[in-house]
């Protein structure tokens, strides 16, 4: 059999850190391996012959070599769907309530008062149960996001819907397993160990913004009343308390990035180190993106570069701290790009609308779109089958953006589908920092990759 070099093995190299040797990231595989240069050479050239025999079966085995007459884009593609299809886990999205107690200057939703009542929470479950019984013998997990508006302004509905969706799980001997997306102002810490044990969510993603003189500024209360010493002492009180250090519950603190907050995220660091929670808790950096129409990019914004290369300054400082976890500095090989590729996967919000976006809900420029589905409440039934970039692996190779070409399509997927649908370039920052990723791994030696 004839074989190439793999289109999806990116190259890193540097004379000072590694003059014998190159890196190999194979995005096929999710795997980094260093080859020596002259071996490299050989590579390049096409000189697979005159390869040593073991490291050529090695090169095959990782798939740095493929045969020739692959279409490795279809392999890849039809990889995903396969693997999409034959998930073992249902996962919904719920948003309980339509409120949220913040103003956030990045947000893209309208909020109201009004909460999921127990009509529509019952056509909801009655869907979710029909999904689940559709699913008999094909699925082990019914999985659960908690989202807002802030989901806990609608803690009664989380209450009510995860009694019902538990009892579901139970009847179809399914794991149950839930998380959340929290502002965290109203999580104190008997509402955290009553929300772990009764109702069994076990991830929290919180929100921080820098220090109170940032986030502040970003992320206050409607009336312009401050957030942050209120959200800062939840998330300490929780993290020191005996229940969550025994627990399997996880916090992980997300902080949204601009050019206005960039430079204090290092003083968040050092003031949660301080604290004492920085072993405790996860944390990472986002770029903030718009919502809807609202153009929050651009107000302050950030270049996917300089945010990728912020995001190294990051690794390095939670390195310096002892709080980097080192794996996510190597991306795995992906699959499941986000919800929208799964044919059952949906989110319901409070009024009863069914979407395939985080984003759609509750977000005024998606209203009597095709990207709302339809609601719980129509006579009938509504069906996600076709949503709007539901059938993503179908589209990327003949669609406009540029991931059929890139070498990081295995483990990014094309990001979010939904921005390229409206002509943003939805590149991770991986693609913008592997190089420092790869040689901050190899100094690190996160993980022992093989070497010739």
């Amino acid at each position: 059999m004839k074989f190439k070099l793999s289109k999806y093995v990116y190259i890193s190299k540097d004379p000072d850190l590694l003059p014998l040797h190159a890196i190999l990231y194979v995005t096929r595989t999710g795997i980094a391996i260093e080859v020596l240069n002259t071996h490299l050479e050989l590579l390049l050239a096409g000189n697979y012959e005159q390869l040593p025999l073991t490291h050529l079966k090695n090169f095959i085995r990782h798939e740095i070599l493929v045969p020739e007459e692959e279409d490795e884009l279809a392999t890849i593609l039809s990889f995903n769907k396969v693997r999409v299809k034959d998930r073992r886990t249902l996962s919904f999205t719920i948003q309980p309530s339509a409120n949220c107690q913040l103003g956030c200057n990045y947000c893209g939703q309208s909020h109201t008062k009004h909460v999921m009542n127990e009509n529509t929470a019952d056509l909801m479950v009655n869907r979710i149960r029909e999904a689940v019984e559709a699913k008999s013998g094909q699925i082990k997990t019914l999985s659960v996001t908690w989202y807002g508006g802030e989901p806990i302004t609608g803690l009664s509905s989380i209450e009510y819907n995860s009694r019902k969706l538990m009892e579901i799980a139970a009847a179809h001997n399914l794991e149950y397993t839930a998380d959340i997306i929290t502002n965290a102002l109203a999580l104190r810490e008997d509402l955290f160990q009553k929300l772990v044990t009764e109702y069994k969510i076990m991830d929290y993603q919180i929100t921080i913004d820098g220090t109170a003189a940032y986030h502040d500024k970003r992320r206050m209360l409607k009336n312009g009343t401050a957030s942050f010493d209120i959200i800062f002492n939840n998330v300490v009180s929780i993290a020191h308390s005996a229940f969550y250090q025994q627990s399997q519950a996880r916090i992980n603190i997300r902080c949204n990035v601009d050019a206005e907050n960039k430079d204090n995220v290092m003083d968040l660091l050092k003031m949660m180190k301080e604290a004492d929670i920085l072993n405790k808790v996860g944390f990472y950096i986002s770029p903030i993106h718009d919502w809807g129409d609202n153009g929050a990019s651009t107000v302050h914004g950030i270049s996917k570069e300089d945010f990728a290369q912020f995001e190294i300054e990051v690794f390095l400082a939670l390195q310096e701290y002892g709080a980097l976890d080192h794996k996510v500095l190597l991306p795995k090989r992906s699959t499941y790009t986000c919800m929208v590729v799964d044919e059952s996967a949906e989110v319901f919000d409070a009024y009863g609308n069914i979407s395939t976006c985080w984003d759609v809900p509750y977000t005024t420029s998606y209203f009597n779109t095709p990207f709302v589905s339809g609601n719980l409440r129509q006579p009938e039934k509504v069906d996600t089958s076709n949503a709007l970039m539901r059938q993503w692996y179908d589209e990327i190779p003949h669609n406009d953006t540029w991931c059929k070409k890139c070498t990081f399509l295995p483990v990014c997927g094309g990001g979010c589908p939904k921005e390229w649908h409206f002509g943003t370039p939805a590149c991770p920052s991986f693609k913008f920092n592997m190089d420092e990723r790869l040689f901050m791994r190899k100094m690190l030696a996160a993980d022992k990759a093989g070497t010739e």
